[in-house]
């Protein structure tokens, strides 16, 4: 987890646009346009509020405990390494499906009308 202080200069720097480099009596501002990345382990602790926020987009990621499927994983994962090209057009059609679904669905998207409390969740 970051310490407090590193919290606090990147929420400063990200609110203002700016960060402030001050070492050895020698200060140097310049622009700061940033994304956050991050990845993090509930079990170490929870993010600050004020630095949560700043996420647009988070993803639980959890781990595969059913054995078949972690076979299957490590198969498929060997697959692409030994011929990366022939496990890409293995699933081509299924990619394009996809891509085509995902189109459509952001096509429909500014017609899709949410209840205002449904979006306070």
């Amino acid at each position: 987890l970051l310490d407090d202080h590193l919290v606090d200069i990147l929420l400063d720097s990200a609110a203002s646009g700016w960060n402030t480099v001050e070492r050895e009596g020698i200060s140097v501002r310049h622009p700061a346009r940033f994304v956050l990345v991050g990845s993090g382990n509930p079990e170490e602790g929870e993010l600050r509020p004020q630095l949560l926020d700043r996420f647009g987009m988070h993803a639980e990621i959890r781990t595969v405990k059913n054995p078949d499927l972690r076979v299957r994983i490590v198969e498929e994962r060997t697959a692409f390494d030994q011929e990366p090209q022939i496990w890409v057009d293995k699933y081509q059609e299924e990619q394009n499906a996809l891509r085509t679904q995902l189109v459509s669905a952001q096509d429909l998207l500014p017609s899709v009308e949410m209840d205002y409390d449904f979006r306070l969740k």
